[in-house]
């Protein structure tokens, strides 16, 4: 009797693969390593290792890609994702800096569309191995982040007013990618390197006395922690936390700055943004409709044409630049992702929600809402999650046959077994 070998896979396979791979160590470990020590760099490497993917992918399933392209696009998610697009390359008609504007609005819808793409057309099996680069990846950068914030080079710590530091832009990177990189590692059922992994991070964090990255990470902790159990029913509690606070944020704005002037405190930082956003919506309040017009805010306050504590808060950035119409489209698009983020496969639901409540924290915080590296750092998290998906699958032992399923009764088989003996 001869022995069947396995047939090896052809040379187009084998370049998909080695592409598929070289393109996810690009984007897990060069990106986010590349960020401590350059400004630029996440703009190259985010194409570059989208590229690589989508080529690798392309090669070892063409037909694949479309049709997961088209159900992503199609279903409630993508068509509100597709009107608020829309609705922003529409206001660019009333933007007072429509140049400016306009090549943002390319620069980030072609960046996202390339990165939907590669979500569409990967695998729908991630290898094992591939699951742990980015945990590699994050590791590498967290421990150079942590010897440079505490050798202090100027170069690192020196930033602008309207542009993070190299350590800020590192803590940010960190705190966005290390919760698919945990849902990775929790996969694997390597909780004392997920447990690590974190503590390292959030060290991090504490030496460069990030506030906003250490709340934003607490804050993907505790959803973390809750939706462990019921993920379903932790998403849809924090839809109905998150869309409201969208939709109410002028109101809850106004309603702040008027109990605070009848305070008569001493505005701080803080409430003094605020106060700058309550005089803003009663100057302007009818352009709370329609907005101001796609990145309005981040080109006036850059210019000069808002007050220097004018708000970065991404509900302003939206409020502003949209008005109610891209409000309630972003409310929505926000709402739906997080009830589909409490559908995945329970085993990394937990992970996906945390890293939505880490994400948004630092967005409604703050920091770099309106910048195209932030925008480029969520679609390297994208990514990392696809892959994450798609993982589960690999961890998922089979079930071994029981009789039933071979369709062989317990009591069928004994009946057999006697009239075999009483006719022998």
């Amino acid at each position: 009797m001869s022995v069947a070998s396995r047939s090896s896979d052809t040379p187009a396979a084998d370049a998909a693969k080695l592409l598929m791979r070289l393109g996810l160590a690009v984007l897990m470990i060069a990106l986010p390593c590349a960020g401590v020590v350059s400004r630029g760099a996440i703009y190259v490497l985010l194409p570059v290792g989208a590229i690589l993917m989508l080529i690798g992918a392309m090669l070892g399933a063409p037909n694949h890609g479309p049709r997961q392209l088209r159900i992503a696009l199609l279903s409630p998610a993508g068509a509100t994702a597709l009107f608020l697009t829309f609705w922003a390359g529409l206001s660019l008609i009333w933007t007072p800096f429509p140049a400016a504007a306009f090549i943002r609005f390319l620069q980030i819808v072609g960046t996202t569309f390339l990165v939907a793409l590669v979500a569409a057309f990967a695998p729908e099996r991630t290898k094992p191995l591939d699951l742990y680069l980015l945990p590699v990846g994050l590791v590498l950068t967290a421990a150079a982040t942590l010897v440079l914030a505490l050798a202090g080079p100027a170069w690192f710590w020196g930033g602008s007013e309207f542009d993070e530091t190299l350590f800020e832009r590192s803590v940010i990177a960190l705190i966005v990618l290390v919760w698919p990189a945990l849902g990775a590692l929790s996969l694997r059922e390597h909780w004392i390197s997920a447990a690590g992994l974190a503590l390292l991070v959030a060290a991090v964090a504490l030496a460069g006395s990030a506030q906003i990255a250490l709340a934003a990470m607490g804050a993907g902790a505790f959803a973390f922690a809750i939706a462990m159990s019921e993920p379903g029913r932790t998403a849809r509690l924090l839809a109905l936390i998150l869309a409201p606070l969208i939709l109410l944020a002028p109101a809850l704005v106004l309603l702040y700055g008027f109990i605070f002037r009848l305070t008569g405190l001493e505005p701080g930082p803080a409430s003094t943004s605020l106060l700058v956003w309550s005089d803003l919506i009663a100057e302007q309040w009818p352009r709370l409709i329609t907005g101001h017009g796609f990145d309005t805010a981040n080109r006036a306050l850059s210019l000069g044409y808002l007050p220097a504590r004018t708000p970065k808060s991404l509900l302003f950035v939206v409020w502003y630049d949209l008005g109610l119409v891209g409000a309630v489209a972003f409310a929505v698009l926000i709402a739906r992702v997080v009830v589909l983020a409490g559908r995945i496969p329970a085993i990394v639901a937990p992970a996906a929600l945390a890293g939505l409540v880490a994400i948004l924290t630092l967005a409604f915080l703050g920091v770099a809402a309106a910048q195209i590296w932030w925008v480029t750092l969520i679609d390297c998290n994208v990514v990392a999650f696809a892959i994450l998906i798609k993982g589960v699958y690999r961890t998922q032992r089979p079930i071994a046959p029981t009789i039933d399923a071979v369709g062989l009764q317990p009591q069928t088989a004994q009946a057999g077994a006697a009239s075999s003996s009483q006719g022998a």
